[in-house]
């Protein structure tokens, strides 16, 4: 009979713990959960700040890439040009790919516009 007391003891001191330990896990995972609730807010005449701002910086950024892009492509047609006075194959080959790289990086800020007028 002692020994029944002693293991019923010890479930119940298990539980509490296991009790102790789950409580403060669940109460995480619900506010860690509630916090991503979904706002959807009415256009207003302070959203034209906010998206002034990204503007602005989206044109930037696509000034660099833009920019980067031009030189990765002169870069190209410079070794292509060498490249065709030689009689290596891959010379050609990679130069044909910094050429194709350099169109892309040149023209994605206009891809960007026609991708997300595209999306609306």
């Amino acid at each position: 009979m002692n020994r029944v007391k002693n293991f019923i003891g010890a479930m119940r001191e298990k539980g509490v713990w296991t009790v102790k330990r789950a409580v403060p896990a669940f109460f995480t995972a619900y506010c860690y959960f509630s916090m991503y609730v979904p706002v959807y807010a009415a256009k207003a005449a302070g959203t034209s700040v906010i998206t002034s701002g990204f503007n602005s910086l989206y044109e930037i950024v696509a000034a660099i890439v833009s920019s980067i892009g031009q030189l990765l492509l002169l870069w190209g047609v410079f070794e292509w040009a060498t490249a065709l006075n030689s009689q290596d194959g891959t010379m050609q080959s990679m130069a044909f790919k910094r050429i194709a790289s350099g169109l892309v990086a040149c023209l994605a800020p206009q891809i960007v516009t026609v991708i997300s007028a595209s999306l609306k």
